[in-house]
């Protein structure tokens, strides 16, 4: 796959969606979205990371900067809310307590493994 149309296709064959779908989701007409596809005009930017959006892919996939379209991997809003007051806590803990608690993340991981 060379083009931004080809990998367009191939991505939206991956995730079973029609033409009509993608121009909606990244706000965009059928006809311009045709012309990405069929190689007749570049998207912009912006328009360019809303379709990584919409197809759970990278901008960098799309453009042809990596041959890799493992889906992104997006945080729920909860956990990323959760890790920032786990932050803060920590931050107020003494040295000696993060050092413990380093300890125990550490312990606790290897025995998942």
């Amino acid at each position: 796959m060379k083009t931004v149309g080809e990998r367009l296709i191939f991505l939206m064959e991956l995730c079973d969606m029609k033409q009509t779908e993608l121009a909606d989701k990244v706000g965009i007409s059928k006809q311009s979205l045709y012309k990405y596809l069929h190689c007749k005009c570049e998207p912009r930017a912006e328009i360019i990371a809303k379709m990584a959006t919409a197809l759970n892919t990278s901008a960098d996939f799309i453009v042809g900067l990596t041959n890799v379209h493992q889906p992104t991997v997006k945080r729920d809003e909860n956990e990323a809310e959760q890790a920032n007051k786990l932050m803060s806590l920590f931050g107020r803990l003494s040295y000696e307590d993060k050092i413990r608690i380093e300890e125990r993340i550490i312990m606790m991981l290897e025995n998942d493994n």
